[in-house]
């Protein structure tokens, strides 16, 4: 006898796992959801869009700055402060090095002038002394000033006494000075 038999049974039937209703729900969550990204989107865009421009709008101004006259008045007083800073920085040192040097003049003797040549590495002295006398002790203890290679006699000449005016002998002195003196 043969029999047949049905090895699919009658109840099973195409049953999908996701029905119409739930696929028009997913359906619609998805494109919401491309949506609100999309919109995420476009906002940050934005948002980068007026800062880039806000930058580059004070950029420009800025550089509007850099060529006006606010900049240049601002640079000399940078340049100026820079100066002041130096000045400030040196200005223990210069005083040490003037009462130093102060102790090799003699009190007939007044100093009108006073330079650093850095190239020749030499003082340049100009005064007034009361008479050659005392100009020639001046050089004399200018000689034995530590640091001095040697005194150089430019020129005196004697000066009398008018409106306004010391009388003695005006003088020009040049001093010759080894590294030693500057060093801080």
């Amino acid at each position: 006898m043969v029999t047949n038999i049905n090895l699919v049974a009658p109840e099973a039937k195409d049953k999908s796992l996701i029905t119409r209703k739930s696929t028009l729900i997913l359906s619609i969550s998805t494109v919401l959801l491309v949506l609100v990204v999309f919109g995420a989107v476009l906002y940050f865009k934005n948002s980068y869009s007026t800062q880039v421009e806000r930058t580059e709008k004070d950029i420009a101004q800025e550089k509007s700055k850099l060529t006006g006259n606010t900049y240049s008045d601002l640079f000399y007083f940078q340049e100026r402060l820079t100066l002041l800073d130096g000045i400030l920085g040196n200005h223990s040192y210069w005083d040490i090095f003037l009462k130093n040097f102060s102790k090799y003049v003699i009190p007939n003797v007044r100093l009108t002038s006073l330079s650093f040549d850095n190239k020749d590495m030499k003082i340049g002295i100009n005064g007034i002394a009361s008479n050659f006398e005392v100009l020639s002790r001046e050089m004399i203890l200018l000689r034995s000033y530590p640091g001095a290679d040697s005194v150089e006699f430019k020129s005196a000449t004697e000066n009398v006494a008018s409106e306004g005016e010391q009388s003695g002998v005006n003088f020009e002195l040049d001093i010759k000075t080894n590294q030693s003196v500057f060093k801080k």
